[in-house]
């Protein structure tokens, strides 16, 4: 999941860059998007693997990398437990834990339902370790699918230099 902070930046690679501005502008973005996927999914397998399994394991299989609205001209992805087909609340509790809680003294009838406070979760981070592990990985795969695709469509003649 990758938060305000977070961002995974490919620099020095003039050759690359130099190249890649000689796509078209759609295909260009195309590519980028794909490259980016594939770098994203070297951290999604590692989140995975990190991540604890409870009774069920939705938590494992709902972590998705996903293409997020772009402001700008960048493409930008993310890591995610949460998706709209299978919500996984609980995601974030576990990546950061909770605080206790008292609860509420002003009810006029006690709550027959469990103690007088809440419990405290401790935080099981496995995303950011993840990311923190794998992001070096992540830019080289995204590299070389850029170089991948330029050489793909320099044999086919779509690409300049």
């Amino acid at each position: 999941m990758a938060g305000p902070g977070i961002d995974l930046k490919i620099d020095g690679d003039k050759e690359l860059i130099a190249q890649f501005k000689l796509l078209g502008k759609g295909l260009g973005k195309q590519a980028l998007t794909y490259a980016t996927i594939q770098g994203a999914n070297v951290i999604k397998r590692e989140a995975s693997l990190r991540s604890p399994r409870g009774k069920t394991g939705d938590l494992k299989r709902s972590i998705k990398s996903v293409v997020l609205k772009q402001k700008q001209k960048l493409v930008r992805v993310g890591v995610s437990f949460q998706s709209i087909k299978s919500p996984v609340f609980y995601g974030l509790f576990v990546e950061k834990g909770t605080k206790s809680r008292q609860r509420k003294r002003w009810r006029k009838k006690p709550l027959s339902t469990g103690p007088a406070s809440t419990g405290k979760m401790v935080a099981r981070p496995f995303l950011e370790p993840a990311y923190d592990a794998k992001r070096r990985q992540a830019a080289d795969v995204i590299k070389k699918e850029l170089w991948r695709i330029i050489m793909k469509l320099k044999k086919r003649g779509m690409a300049g230099g």
